[in-house]
């Protein structure tokens, strides 16, 4: 087995596994929570982008300076709104954990297990109400609007994983933890969780040539990840998993074709939004001055019993329902 080779099967599951029991120790030396989770996400990223640089798996989603320039602005937005609705909703969540473990005359989580079964847990519960609001941002309008901004790149690499609203921020992240805080889970669980959903989300968007093999039925890897950007809607309305493609397994929602490997197009199609970051910010109120088409973004059935329309007219008619997205 060559080099590439070698870290093309080993390089994802290393860096997940090696962070999070980096950051288990750390915890347990004491540092501050929130030093861990961004100082082994940061860490975590040098050898991504080494990875990245050296075995592309496409060389068209290679990121340009203007690609860095507005993604690295994502990036510190992201960041501020994360700690902004920490700061905002620990303390009443985790007051609502302790009322609720007292009304119940006991702890919903299971803090006698083994930290790392305790991590499985916090993985399998949040990424259930994560796919929820991951779906409902590609079928319920209000949401497209705030999730659509993560949709725009049309590489995928590694920094195209911020691209996101701060709203979207919000959705996501809320839906990913707070179920586990009111259950009970502990800091030392939120913080392993934190810095594996952050090292994965990189690793998910890295155009990087992994081979992830049967690891494709547990996470929600960059071989499945990448159909879920394409900017085909059948195609995009697939693999909502945040971190494990569970719920995707058990919901119908996964996709990995066998006769191709990449998407061919990434983006949205119907929608031209500029490159600016002010612009992305204002993109869930000005969404539809960037859209040149009406586009449907919720599944379609296999035999549509609606009209679906665009610009330049309709292109299938079975019943005279409109449904119209944007």
């Amino acid at each position: 087995m060559g080099i590439r080779a070698f870290f093309s099967w080993t390089a994802f599951p290393a860096l997940l596994i090696g962070t999070v029991l980096w950051s288990h120790f750390l915890v347990l030396a004491g540092y501050p929570p929130s030093l861990v989770v961004l100082g082994v996400t940061f860490a975590a990223a040098t050898p991504i982008l080494l990875l990245q640089l050296r075995m592309p798996s496409e060389e068209r989603w290679r990121g340009s300076p203007k690609d860095f320039r507005i993604d690295l602005l994502h990036m510190v937005s992201t960041g501020l709104t994360g700690d902004l609705w920490r700061a905002l909703t620990f303390t009443a969540t985790f007051a609502a954990s302790a009322w609720l473990a007292g009304a119940l005359g006991m702890s919903l989580w299971p803090t006698q297990w083994p930290i790392l079964a305790q991590l499985a847990l916090a993985l399998v519960i949040g990424d259930f109400g994560a796919y929820w609001v991951h779906r409902g941002c590609h079928t319920v309008p209000l949401f497209w609007r705030i999730h659509a901004m993560h949709h725009s790149s049309e590489k995928l690499y590694v920094f195209s994983a911020t691209r996101n609203h701060p709203l979207n921020v919000v959705l996501g992240w809320g839906a990913q933890v707070f179920p586990l805080i009111l259950m009970g889970a502990s800091e030392h669980v939120l913080v392993l969780m934190s810095v594996f959903t952050a090292v994965h989300g990189m690793l998910q968007h890295a155009n990087i040539d992994f081979k992830h093999g049967w690891l494709n039925y547990v996470f929600a890897t960059a071989d499945l990840h990448r159909w879920h950007h394409s900017s085909i809607m059948e195609e995009s309305n697939t693999n909502y998993g945040s971190n494990l493609i569970l719920w995707d397994i058990v919901f119908g929602t996964r996709m990995l074709p066998e006769d191709r490997a990449h998407p061919q197009e990434m983006g949205i199609d119907g929608v031209e939004m500029p490159e600016n970051f002010l612009h992305h910010m204002a993109s869930p109120f000005l969404l539809d001055r960037y859209t040149t088409e009406e586009v449907l973004l919720s599944e379609l059935p296999d035999e549509p019993d609606f009209t679906l329309e665009t610009a330049g007219g309709p292109r299938e008619e079975r019943a005279p329902v409109e449904l119209r997205l944007l």
